[in-house]
């Protein structure tokens, strides 16, 4: 069985008072040492340094701060409007169904908790998990997945995720194929400010590099309607600059947002995944 667990890591930390595996605010723990506070600012006797309390020409008691480490909240939020049922190389559901799958257990071998919300057209969403523990009901859901065709008429719905996710900050998988206007893009990542976002970008190659000629079966992105177009040479040269051009301006708009696109092209790739987060 081919392994889907990732690596995912935090550059900042979380207020969790739930303990965990990534570098935390709270104090109080048992992991490394940060540093010496008053006594009155963590009064706990068992932690004093008799050394620096000593040594204090005010008299006043030091104690030993020690970091504490928390879990999160880690959520795929997923476009699930008629442009993500594209099946081309592969299937656009498949892939977001092996993320899914993914994610589900690499949050389980951290300790996380994690949930997913599915959004179209509505404001409500079409698949919907609370954060949770159990990884069997978000591997429930990515069987689910499989199964599932996309019919929402846009992605407009993703703007009311925000409601569906925790007031504690979380990192969030943003799942599409990002083939909406810019400005909704814009609009999607302001609502969303509070959590930490990873975009992640699902293209098949067949998108933007056919490798058919002649009369083939193209899928508008917007709607999801096929039509037949006759691929000519210049055709299809057009069609991948197009989407290089489309590439290019949303790397420039998410990274105006301090998000680093993830491109993920014929399929669902845990080790690119991991690379993401160790880059740079």
């Amino acid at each position: 069985m081919k392994r889907k667990e990732f690596h995912y890591r935090l550059a900042w930390r979380t207020d969790s008072v739930q303990p965990g595996a990534h570098p935390s605010r709270q104090g109080g723990g048992v992991h490394a040492f940060q540093r010496l506070v008053p006594f009155q600012a963590h009064p706990d006797p068992r932690r004093l340094h008799l050394r620096a309390s000593l040594g204090d020409p005010a008299g006043h008691f030091w104690v030993r701060l020690h970091e504490q480490r928390g879990r999160i909240a880690v959520y795929a939020l997923a476009d699930l409007s008629a442009s993500m049922g594209y099946r081309g190389r592969v299937s656009k559901t498949a892939v977001l169904a092996d993320f899914t799958e993914g994610l589900a257990l690499s949050s389980n071998r951290t300790g996380d908790v994690m949930g997913f919300v599915g959004l179209s057209d509505r404001s409500a969403p079409d698949f919907l998990l609370p954060p949770t523990r159990q990884v069997g009901a978000a591997l429930k859901l990515a069987e689910r997945l499989r199964g599932f065709r996309p019919r929402g008429g846009s992605a407009r719905g993703m703007v009311h995720a925000v409601r569906y996710l925790p007031s504690r900050r979380g990192l969030v998988f943003l799942l599409s194929d990002f083939h909406f206007p810019l400005g909704f893009l814009k609009q999607l990542m302001a609502s969303l400010a509070h959590h930490d976002v990873v975009p992640v970008v699902l293209w098949d190659p067949e998108e933007f590099a056919p490798e058919a000629s002649g009369l083939a079966r193209l899928q508008d992105m917007e709607n999801g309607m096929e039509r037949l177009m006759w691929l000519r040479p210049a055709l299809r040269a057009r069609l991948s600059q197009t989407f290089q051009e489309r590439r290019d301006r949303l790397v420039a708009m998410l990274r105006g947002f301090g998000r680093e696109p993830l491109f993920l092209s014929g399929g669902f790739d845990p080790d690119a995944v991991t690379r993401h987060f160790h880059a740079g």
